[in-house]
């Protein structure tokens, strides 16, 4: 299986009939991918055939293709395409997870990073020496001190009093 060219494909469509189809057909796919691409393509014709006895067309238009072998082929070869990107998306999901993972762990070693050469801010100093001052702690000298470092002080204070 491999990429179904979209631009070579439905071309006797205009390009909003092609577009809200293709959409339509991307929603159906994930609601019935248990499915093989043939009964996906019948219970898409027999949807809509339900909502144009009900009077509630979603395309007012693709009943006349409906009558075209070729059409309907085209309509498989893209459901047979979207389950195969929705495979190929289940396969990888595992791999992006980790990639995810990763990437957290990434930006906050970089946002641990800058923290380490920046100075406190004050509302930092002010809250750790309102800690201080409650706990009756005392007070370290804060002018080597990073706002990493300040971080960690509070977060220690916290932790040690809240057991």
């Amino acid at each position: 299986m491999g990429y179904f060219n979209k631009n070579n494909s439905f071309l006797e469509l205009t390009k909003n009939q092609k577009a809200s189809l293709l959409s339509h057909l991307k929603c159906f796919v994930k609601k019935y991918k248990g499915l093989c691409a043939q009964e996906i393509l019948d219970e898409f014709i027999e949807d809509e055939t339900y909502w144009q006895d009900v009077g509630n067309v979603h395309f007012e238009w693709i009943f006349e293709y409906f009558e075209k072998d070729s059409f309907l082929d085209e309509v498989k070869m893209y459901i047979k395409d979207l389950l195969y990107e929705t495979e190929q998306k289940e396969r990888q999901k595992p791999f992006l997870e980790a990639q995810k993972q990763k990437a957290k762990e990434m930006r906050k070693k970089a946002q641990e990073f800058k923290m380490s050469k920046t100075p406190p801010t004050k509302k930092q100093l002010y809250y750790y020496k309102k800690l201080c001052e409650r706990y009756k702690i005392e007070q370290v000298d804060l002018s080597e001190k990073s706002r990493l470092d300040l971080r960690n002080m509070i977060d220690k204070i916290l932790k040690d009093f809240s057991e």
